[in-house]
């Protein structure tokens, strides 16, 4: 092989290296990843998650309703959800500021819970996957695919004392 033929080769390895090096940050970057099980378990015990969600009850065509929440989720199988009343909600639309108490566990791979004095869902049991985002949000989704919630972070223990 001559010398020109040496550079052209090499100028195609180079470029067929660069695509596959920029291509494979791009395809993992944002893949979502769903938790199994035990992981759900090992994120959410004794932990305090928060987040958002939509507004109950409120729906608009241009604007999308939400509420700004901290949820502990006790190691026990208690939980205790504060609403934010900061979150873009008055106090009579759902951020009122009062804690709701239910249970929690994990089934069948999906986050379960339900609120025992809710005013809405009283005693319903939700169950929803929690997928983890590439950004390191949380996104849990029904089984539609609808997002129900979205954790912006996740904190070990009971940071804001919620009882």
């Amino acid at each position: 092989m001559n010398t020109k033929s040496n550079i052209l080769c090499l100028q195609v390895l180079i470029s067929l290296f660069l695509a596959i090096a920029l291509l494979l940050p791009a395809s993992t970057a944002f893949a979502d990843t769903r938790l199994s099980g035990k992981e759900i378990k090992q994120l959410v015990s004794n932990s305090t998650a928060i987040g958002h969600r939509k507004l109950q009850g409120r729906k608009s065509e241009y604007l999308v309703h939400t509420v700004v929440f901290k949820t502990y989720f006790n190691a026990n199988g208690e939980l205790v959800e504060k609403v934010d009343s900061t979150g873009g909600a008055s106090s009579s639309s759902g951020g009122s500021g009062y804690p709701a108490h239910g249970q929690w566990k994990v089934a069948n791979g999906k986050l379960c819970f339900s609120f025992r004095d809710s005013l809405v869902d009283k005693g319903k049991l939700k169950c929803l996957k929690v997928l983890k985002k590439a950004g390191g949000s949380y996104e849990l989704t029904k089984g539609s695919g609808e997002v129900n919630r979205v954790w912006k972070e996740v904190l070990p223990g009971n940071p804001y004392k919620l009882k």
